[in-house]
């Protein structure tokens, strides 16, 4: 099994006083560890996994301790990330170079790249798509109207707000306008399920990067929700 290796979180360098801090580069922000944790206590993924956006492993390096988790590839665009391949997720004859598999768990970036990767995740997984994506992807817009009437998510866990970033001065972590959520296209199920998770019901919470729980510590809630500890309610 290929993985990226999950790394200590990089505690954020502001800029000097009075410069602005802009969008990172390709947009790329770290998913905080209970989006992968939070989203495997509601839907247990299993089989071969796709990460098309890997960044720095956040993702992958937890499900690649899912007991699940038969085999994984990895891709990002940036060609400094390690992943098993590094190719342009929007495009469709990019997905034609991966691997098969059951399912796509991604946290894409967002603005005009998201939709064209979960239509070409859609089109590649057998079992269903897992994404991380700002709940206003919901909106019927140009880019994506016509997949989301066709294949509207099995489930969509709305989740609370995380600060990926500081504010544009760099003095204070700022959440998005809209919070994030887990859209999951499960080409299994028969109906649809929208699940509301407070911060208090979800193990291993932080709201910044600076608050991050320990590698070994998201290992071990992992485990936890193989074996049927968490998740109850």
């Amino acid at each position: 099994m290929t993985v990226a290796q999950l790394l200590t979180p990089q505690l954020y360098s502001p800029k000097s006083t009075g410069e602005t801090v802009g969008r990172h580069p390709l947009n790329f922000y770290e998913s905080p560890s209970w989006f992968t944790t939070e989203l495997l206590c509601h839907v247990p993924l299993s089989g071969v996994i796709g990460e098309p956006c890997v960044g720095m492993g956040a993702i992958a390096s937890l499900l690649s301790v899912w007991p699940y988790t038969k085999q994984m590839w990895t891709n990002d665009i940036d060609p400094h990330k390690p992943a098993d391949y590094h190719l342009d997720a929007t495009l469709s004859e990019s997905w034609a170079k991966f691997p098969d598999c059951e399912w796509i768990c991604t946290n894409p970036p967002y603005s005009e790249f998201a939709a064209p990767i979960i239509r070409n995740a859609y089109q590649k997984a057998r079992v269903g798509v897992a994404a991380f994506l700002l709940t206003s992807f919901l909106e019927p817009c140009d880019d994506r109207a016509d997949f989301l009437q066709q294949h509207p998510p099995s489930l969509v866990l709305i989740l609370p707000r995380f600060c990926f970033r500081k504010d544009k001065r760099g003095t204070r972590w700022a959440t998005d306008n809209v919070t994030i959520s887990c859209f999951v296209w499960d080409k299994r199920a028969t109906g649809q399920q929208i699940i509301i998770r407070p911060k208090s019901a979800i193990a291993g919470f932080y709201k910044n990067p600076e608050q991050a729980i320990s590698r070994e510590r998201a290992e071990e809630i992992v485990q936890a929700i193989a074996k049927g500890e968490l998740c109850n309610n």
